[in-house]
């Protein structure tokens, strides 16, 4: 029992009043207080020193651009940059090899908003208006305004020239992939038509020696046959002779489209040809679709035929498609915006780390008096 009483008046020693707090702040809340202004000066002077100024553009987007291409381009524009840098070696230009520079960059504004959506009931119209995009922000810092402001202009212009210049790059690649696959595959189409159309003229031949010798068996039926079918023997001759003419025929139709196509296809492996190597060495040029117009220009001078004409057309419409979203696909919406650094934030955070700085050093400072006292 003796032994309980004697531990329970160190327990009650022990424990901290309210008032032991008042003591504790009435004895040491200057020094706090001096602490936490000093870290206040601290956060707004690293403010003021390393503190970045925010620039953002607004591009107007009439080219279309929805969520998607957005996104491809975030990773496809750091890459094109950094292909541009192991070349020219431009370190004033080495942020736009960034990934994470793209990804917090641009930040595209949809059209629906979470609070528009409760007027839209139809699910269809909800996700055609969610994935449209009214305008795309570009945002860059620097440690100065006009230093802020030159590099999100940078950002802009290499954003416009550089996914023009992906689109060219992938229509290249795209009739590139055209011209082998029409290739093997016509190749294929008029070996199989070549080989039935000798057998076919062969059986017409041989109907025709067969009506000669049996010209009382030549009487036609009013019917439409298939010259493959099993009982098409057993039909009188100058049917099975009209069933396979009409086979011939159509197969010479096909025999004709697939040369036309393959005509068409000489045009888009001349186009690539030449057009490959302008885009191996013309990465991100302003002129890289009017060299790949002239490319097209010099093909179509060199044909006469109205079938390979039709081709040439084709990649003229698509590269002058791009050529035009460039000028007017993305329009910037007003001046640039620069934003000052926030300096009221890190005096905040400044004055906040200070006060605890200044509490634990007053705690430390309350302990060691303790410590001697005792």
């Amino acid at each position: 029992m003796m032994a309980v009483n004697e531990v329970a008046p160190s327990d009650n020693q022990s424990e901290i009043s309210i008032k032991d707090i008042v003591e504790f702040i009435r004895d040491f809340y200057k020094r706090i207080i001096v602490v936490g202004l000093i870290g206040a000066i601290v956060g707004l002077a690293v403010s003021i020193i390393f503190g970045l100024y925010t620039a953002t553009i607004t591009l107007y987007n009439y080219d279309g651009l929805d969520i998607p291409r957005i996104r491809y381009l975030q990773s496809a524009l750091p890459k094109l940059e950094q292909e541009h840098q192991q070349k020219l070696k431009n370190l004033d230009d080495s942020f736009l090899g960034s990934e994470a520079f793209w990804s917090k960059s641009i930040k595209p504004n949809i059209l629906v908003s979470k609070a528009d959506s409760k007027d839209l009931l139809d699910a269809t119209a909800l996700n055609a208006a969610g994935s449209k995009i009214s305008s795309i922000q570009i945002n860059s810092k620097g440690a100065t305004q006009e230093d802020a402001k030159k590099r999100v202009e940078k950002a802009s212009k290499f954003f416009i020239d550089g996914s023009t210049y992906i689109e060219l790059r992938d229509l290249v690649r795209g009739y590139e992939l055209k011209a082998i696959t029409i290739d093997s595959g016509l190749r294929k189409k008029i070996s199989s038509a070549e080989v039935e159309l000798d057998y076919l003229q062969k059986r017409i031949k041989n109907l025709n020696d067969l009506k000669g010798q049996f010209p009382a068996t030549t009487t036609t039926l009013g019917q439409v046959v298939d010259a493959k079918d099993s009982g098409a023997k057993y039909l009188p001759i100058t049917t099975q002779i009209f069933a396979a003419t009409t086979d011939v025929n159509n197969l010479k139709e096909s025999l004709a489209r697939y040369r036309d196509e393959e005509s068409q296809n000489i045009v888009y492996k001349q186009f690539v040809k030449q057009a490959i190597l302008l885009v191996e060495n013309n990465q991100g040029e302003d002129d890289l679709g009017a060299k790949l117009l002239n490319v097209a220009g010099q093909i179509e001078k060199e044909i006469r035929n109205n079938i390979q004409l039709i081709a040439v057309e084709e990649i003229k419409v698509s590269l002058s498609t791009i050529q035009t979203k460039k000028l007017y696909g993305l329009k910037q919406a007003g001046v640039i915006d620069i934003e000052n650094p926030p300096h009221i934030k890190y005096l905040a955070m400044g004055l906040l780390i200070g006060l605890f700085t200044g509490l634990l050093l007053a705690f430390a400072l309350k302990l060691t008096q303790q410590g001697k006292s005792a």
